[in-house]
Parts: structure tokens; sequence; C-alpha cells
């Protein structure tokens, strides 16, 4: 007989002087693809693990970093599954227009998604960015992701 262990777990922290964002999903014998999905009102520009959120002129780079073999960003409408869950009688969804939905792709089984958001702070050149280590959720500690 066998046991499969399924856990999601997430993190997510701050890094470089909290001028970038690092959220974690660690999964784990996932049985079937999940998807990732990010809301937002920016206008998005996907390029294979990368992509280019801009709003009101502000931009911010995002990238999935040691991306699983093919998995890379798309984008989406923000529009209800057949999958979800019934809204209550009456109850219908509010517009949703000028949101674009980024999306991860994930295959079954066990990988960790990192995506890195990288405001483009005005004052901050593109090599003073930094790439955090891959580190598991579980080891994670105040000076795990310390260059």
């Amino acid at each position: 007989m066998m046991i499969f262990s399924r856990s999601i777990k997430r993190g997510i922290r701050t890094l470089n002087a909290r001028r970038q964002v690092l959220l974690q999903d660690d999964i784990s014998g996932s049985g079937k693809d999940i998807q990732w999905r990010m809301h937002t009102n920016a206008t998005v520009v996907t390029n294979g693990t990368s992509a280019t959120l801009e709003l009101a002129g502000k931009k911010m780079q995002v990238s999935i970093l040691n991306a699983p073999s093919g998995v890379t960003f798309s984008t989406a409408k923000p529009v209800r599954y057949s999958s979800d869950p019934a809204l209550p009688t009456g109850g219908t969804d509010p517009s949703n227009d000028g949101v674009t939905v980024l999306v991860i792709d994930i295959p079954a089984g066990t990988n960790s998604i990192q995506v890195l958001f990288n405001p483009q702070w005005p004052d901050m050149n593109s090599n003073q960015f930094v790439t955090p280590p891959s580190v598991s959720i579980d080891n994670w500690s105040l000076m795990s992701h310390n260059q």
C-alpha cells in the first residue's frame, strides 16, 4: 500500500532592505496540476519565466526562479471556472474590467515555485537587485536568504 503525503506551504519575505519580495510555494505530492494565479490591474507582458507589470507609469519585473521544466508565465481573463465553488443564491460576480490574471501552470508532483518581485525603483539599478538562494520553506530562518 502506498501512502502519499500532500502538502502546500507558502512563504513570503522581503529582501534587499525591503526593496524586493520573494513569494514561495513548496508543493509536495500533488496528484494533479495546480494553477498559481495573481490578479492585477497592471498591464502584463510575459516572456517565459519573466513578466513585466506596468501601472500608472511604474514598472515591476516578476520572475520565476529555478522554474521546473516547462513552467512559464501566461495570462488569463479574470473569470470564474466551472470547477469553482458556486456563488450564494442570487449572488453575482463583480465586474473585473481592467484586471489581468498572471498565471503559472504547475505540473503534478513535488515542486518549489519561487516568484521574485522587483519593483523598478527610480534610485536603483538592475545590478543592485539580488537573486536569493533556493531554500525550502522548512529551512527558512532570519539569515537563510542573506547574500
